[in-house]
């Protein structure tokens, strides 16, 4: 009867330990699944994060380049107006001289030849005189009138010159404001990037440090395995013996089987 009951409780445990190994097995195997499935995701993940972080440090290179471009723009704008500047105050000096001569000859104090008479002279006939003052007359007011020209040509140039000046400043202005938008612009969208680029990495190092999290437990988990998966020489060699038996036993069996059909 002792035999019986020890036979009975021997087979009672074999079948306990084998379905808590199967059930362990299942146990065991799914959660290494979901180890696996969870940290292939996380690698992916934080690999593409770096690479969004990647792609974000191009465009703030980018926006760099683009900024000091547009700021050496500007400077050049700036030197360029100053200098447009300097050649209007030039202009201006010109024509006010040129307008005080332009003055002095419409009030016509400036100086005339001298036409006194000469002792040497006394003798000419009153029509040689006349027609002497005449021909002068004409000469004067010939050269007058040349001068008066000249000084319209003078004048007239200046004004073109003026215009042609103000309109590449009047370009230039364009130029420069319309540079200066961009420049606000990219100051703008670079501290929009750097705030993105703190939200990625904040974002990133808390995925890596659950990441560490998972790997460590996971690593637990393994190692505890691994130890307990270790056996003893002797039942390293009963568990050997019998399966080589069971292996032959089931040849045989599906021989037989094979051999009845």
């Amino acid at each position: 009867m002792p035999e019986f009951n020890s036979s009975s409780q021997i087979s009672q445990d074999n079948v306990s330990i084998r379905e808590r190994g199967v059930s362990s097995a299942r146990e065991y195997s799914r959660i290494v699944e979901t180890f696996n499935r969870v940290l292939e995701y996380k690698e992916k993940f934080h690999m593409s994060i770096e690479g969004q972080l990647a792609s974000i440090g191009e465009q703030v290179k980018e926006n760099i380049e683009n900024l000091e471009t547009l700021m050496r723009n500007v400077d050049i704008y700036v030197q360029n107006i100053d200098k447009i500047s300097n050649n209007l105050a030039q202009l201006q000096t010109e024509e006010n001289s040129i307008k005080i001569r332009y003055e002095e000859l419409l009030s016509g104090s400036t100086e005339l030849e001298s036409i006194g008479r000469d002792k040497n002279n006394d003798d000419l006939d009153s029509a040689g005189s006349w027609e002497y003052l005449i021909q002068r007359r004409r000469n004067y007011l010939e050269n007058l009138d040349k001068s008066f020209k000249r000084l319209d040509g003078e004048l007239f140039s200046i004004e073109k010159l003026r215009s042609e000046i103000t309109r590449a400043r009047g370009e230039i202005l364009v130029k420069k404001d319309d540079a200066q938008k961009k420049i606000n612009f990219l100051e703008e969208n670079g501290l929009r990037l750097l705030e993105e680029v703190k939200k990625v990495e904040t974002e990133l190092e808390s995925s890596i440090n659950e990441e560490g999290l998972l790997i460590n437990e996971f690593k637990r988990l393994v190692n505890g395995a691994e130890r307990t998966l270790e056996i003893s020489d002797e039942t390293d060699h009963i568990l050997f013996t019998y399966l080589t038996a069971a292996e032959s036993k089931a040849i045989a069996s599906k021989s037989q089987v094979s051999a009845a059909e």
